[in-house]
């Protein structure tokens, strides 16, 4: 399936700003949550952790799908890795609390934000829980478009299947 057969089933799906904007945060809170233990994680030989490897391919995968938004979208993944690196270094229960509860905000804010402004939910029928990690694409995807760029995509996506 294309990135734009992708875009034009999420589209429906999220056309209340205030939807997107959860989901758009969302996507950042739920890597950070994962981020925080994969930092424990170190990969052997090298100064890297697991969480370097995860950001490294969710910022890969985003470039693959649309590379102008997956390249807006790869930049707040550092800070939001230097974030877990921070929290990753207090005690254990204390930094796995925080991560937990940031996990357990995110879905609350974005499953609140489907029920309340869009009336509706897609569970995870669009791509999984990774789309969980690059949902930015295809909200930065539509900002481009708002720009009045990436009008080939854009017409791609306004075909009809």
């Amino acid at each position: 399936m294309s990135f734009a057969d992708k875009m034009r089933a999420w589209m429906p799906l999220h056309e209340n700003g205030v939807s997107r904007t959860a989901h758009f945060m969302g996507a950042y809170l739920f890597t950070f949550a994962l981020l925080v233990p994969l930092c424990w994680v170190r990969v052997p030989g090298t100064p890297l952790t697991a969480a370097h490897l995860l950001v490294a391919a969710v910022a890969v995968y985003a470039l693959t799908l649309e590379w102008t938004a997956g390249l807006l979208m790869a930049v707040p993944l550092v800070p939001t890795l230097f974030a877990a690196e921070g929290v990753a270094r207090l005690p254990t229960g204390t930094a796995a609390g925080i991560a937990v509860s940031v996990m357990v905000f995110r879905f609350a804010m974005v499953v609140g934000a489907h029920v309340l402004f869009e009336k509706k939910t897609h569970g995870l029928s669009l791509g999984g829980p990774l789309l969980f990690f690059i949902e930015p694409v295809y909200l930065l995807t539509l900002a481009l478009f708002a720009l009045g760029l990436k009008q080939d995509l854009r017409s791609r996506v306004a075909a009809s299947a």
